[in-house]
Order: C-alpha cells, then structure tokens, then sequence
C-alpha cells in the first residue's frame, strides 16, 4: 500500500492551507477518496492506497491526472 503527499501552493508559492482534496482513481473499482484538508505547510496526506493513476480534485475543482507511488509528493499550483 502507497502513502503519498498532495502539496498545494497559491500562486506565490506559498503554502495553501485549508484546501479540501479529494482523489478520484482511474480504476473502477477504486472510487474516490475520503476528503483531506491541506495543513499549514499545504500538505494533505494519503496512505493505505495501491499505487496507481488519480484525477485530483480541489475544493471541487479538478486538477489533473497524476500517477503516484509509495513515498511521492504530487505538487499543484491553484
């Protein structure tokens, strides 16, 4: 199982804090995660997820597609 990171910036690069994420994986057997909201360095971890594709979403909004595995950081700009 793969834990991994989704790090979220403003447009500055600073840390975005409060940003609910959300994952939805390309499988369909996988579904969508649970929500996780950013901390104060815009950071909302994930673990106990087989490694795979993800469509990631922000506040809602979607993001783009990622592959990830055990141990990656996936970095946004919003």
């Amino acid at each position: 199982m793969a834990s991994f990171t989704v790090r979220v910036a403003d447009s500055d690069q600073k840390a975005a804090s409060g940003v609910r994420v959300r994952l939805e994986f390309t499988s369909v057997l996988r579904g969508m995660s649970t929500e996780e909201y950013t901390d104060s360095d815009g950071c909302a971890n994930f673990d106990g997820y087989d490694e795979g594709e993800i469509q990631v979403y922000l506040d809602g909004k979607s993001y783009g597609n990622y592959q990830y595995s055990d141990g990656d950081e996936i970095t946004l700009t919003r």
